[in-house]
């Protein structure tokens, strides 16, 4: 896949990182991101995906955009309440970035049976154990952050680390690593781990970098502190199936 003299302008100051480079960006391109959940933290990754020259994203949410939708998720605007948060969200992402092909699921049906077609999910709402299942199933890479009042966490899943139900339920619970939906979060703590959820599905994808697998990433906006804890595959999970 080529990049055209337009996207070789816009995208420059990615192509000028040694990390990324000509081949990184054409890599973007040709990659494709399903995002399962578009209220603060997925809106923040969903934007910033698109801002990076991702060719194909796939929207899942099918939650109705409410006007407490946006106080936080920066993806909606009023002229779009009463809409499913996946359409909604859709305008934004194509203005961004014409180029992309932007997609949307809204069915709540839809959205595990998807996984196999796409290189990386991004998710903050939904089934995750439902959607851990289906990663595992088919090699998906994924990246699970949510945010809930000032505190959100982010963790990655790849073949062969840790998945999601290796994590003690205590630990995810203390780091808010739980789907969005239940209660309230902080828009601009939500834009934080939206940016890292993000910057995950990019590394992802260029396999630069360390990515948030073997460790629970976790960030408290009131007392602006950031946190890692160290993680290992369970024996026994029932996921992943470690003996």
């Amino acid at each position: 896949m080529s990049l055209t003299e337009q996207e070789i302008l816009r995208y420059s100051r990615h192509i000028i990182l040694p990390e990324v480079g000509g081949r990184g960006q054409k890599r973007l391109k040709a990659a494709s991101v399903l995002v399962a959940g578009l209220g603060p933290t997925g809106s923040a990754a969903a934007l910033y995906l698109a801002a990076a020259g991702i060719g194909r994203i796939t929207l899942w949410d099918p939650g109705i955009l409410t006007p407490a939708d946006l106080e936080g998720a920066v993806a909606h605007d009023r002229s779009r309440v009463g809409l499913p948060r996946a359409r909604s969200a859709r305008e934004p992402l194509a203005a961004i970035n014409p180029e992309a092909e932007i997609l949307v699921l809204d069915r709540e049906s839809d959205v595990a049976a998807a996984i196999p077609e796409y290189q990386v999910v991004v998710a903050t709402a939904g089934d995750w154990r439902d959607l851990q299942r289906e990663a595992l199933r088919h090699g998906v890479d994924a990246v699970f952050a949510a945010t809930h009042g000032s505190m959100g966490s982010a963790f990655v899943y790849k073949p062969g680390h840790p998945c999601l139900a290796c994590i003690p339920a205590e630990k995810a619970l203390a780091a808010g690593l739980r789907p969005e939906g239940e209660g309230y979060a902080i828009a601009a703590a939500a834009g934080v781990i939206g940016v890292v959820a993000a910057t995950e599905a990019v590394k992802l994808i260029l396999g630069i970098g360390s990515p948030l697998t073997d460790r629970l990433f976790s960030y408290e906006g009131w007392d602006a502190r950031f946190r890692e804890s160290p993680l290992s595959r369970r024996h026994g999970c029932e996921l992943c199936g470690v003996e």
